[in-house]
């Protein structure tokens, strides 16, 4: 759905909101505002990384940026692309999400610039902030599961737990390329005519993409490091219960063994006594005694 209003920025004069993008939508970009199919399938593709394109054809400038997307399995991250071109400012996302929504309208609107560069990097500053929200609510969730793993560990909590880890894989990759992306804009075709004050906009919007860069690969290692306490653990746990049933096996293998020999139609030793089974019950306690003294020695138990 493509979403019409007037703007005053500069030379742009127009905004075309593009929400949940469709290829009809991008056929009418193409048709009826020049657009090239190059230019329309970058920003059509969701598995497109961060980054900034300028078209000499159509002499449009492109920027992907890439944010969280809540899924039920947990967050992706997909991109948002941003087009200038002509008296054109152009937003398309693939998804509905009102936070994003809020900061257009905010930054094009509300707040608008004389100058589209301003605009355009006060939206990507703003945008990095879209990450701080899902990276807080995956460390609390972080902390509850910490919190049920240290009483019990069950496989749901492991489950949830991987799932948060591959949040913030994605998180830590997207949030990397935005900020490299935002690094690499002072060499490109948009800062050729920048001025002071556009350039510490740029540092501002870089400064804002980093911190989240950082805040997302630290709450990364620390569930990484959680995954692997919780893994030792487990193993811990299992060559306990391992160790335990070790033990038992020797134990019992002794009674197993001596009336196994008792129950041979041979002659052995006390089998006409009187009371032979209970010698040979205190035998077998005798033995197993000794064995787990043994055991105990060379600090097995």
């Amino acid at each position: 759905m493509i979403e019409i209003t007037p703007i005053n920025i500069g030379s742009f004069k127009t905004w075309l909101d593009v929400k949940n993008a469709r290829q009809e939508d991008a056929v009418v970009l193409q048709e009826e505002y020049g657009l090239t199919q190059d230019v329309m399938d970058y920003a059509m593709d969701i598995d497109e990384p961060s980054n900034y394109d300028y078209d000499k054809k159509s002499k449009s400038q492109l920027f992907i940026y890439h944010l969280p997307y809540k899924t039920q399995q947990g967050y992706l991250t997909i991109p948002v692309a941003i087009l200038l071109k002509g008296s054109l400012l152009i937003t398309l996302t693939h998804f509905s999400d009102d936070h994003v929504e809020d900061i257009f309208r905010r930054d094009i609107l509300k707040k608008a610039y004389t100058n589209i560069n301003l605009t355009v990097l006060k939206l990507l500053k703003h945008l990095s902030d879209v990450f701080s929200l899902p990276t807080h609510e995956l460390r609390r969730r972080r902390k509850e599961l910490n919190d049920l793993l240290s009483e019990r560990a069950e496989n749901k909590h492991l489950i949830e737990l991987a799932n948060l880890r591959k949040s913030l894989i994605y998180f830590a990759s997207s949030s990397q390329n935005n900020y490299i992306m935002l690094q690499n804009l002072k060499n490109k075709y948009f800062s050729r005519t920048f001025h002071e004050n556009e350039s510490e906009f740029l540092i501002d919007a870089q400064i804002e993409a980093n911190q989240v860069q950082q805040l997302v690969e630290m709450e990364s290692k620390i569930v990484a490091q959680l995954i692997a306490t919780f893994d030792t653990i487990l193993s811990n746990n299992l060559n306990g219960i391992m160790k335990l049933l070790t033990i038992w096996s020797v134990v019992l293998a002794i009674p197993t063994i001596i009336t196994g020999f008792y129950g041979m139609n041979v002659s052995l030793p006390l089998i006409h006594a009187h009371m032979a089974w209970i010698i040979i019950v205190g035998i077998t306690f005798i033995l197993i005694l000794w064995v787990l003294m043994v055991l105990h020695r060379h600090r097995i138990i």
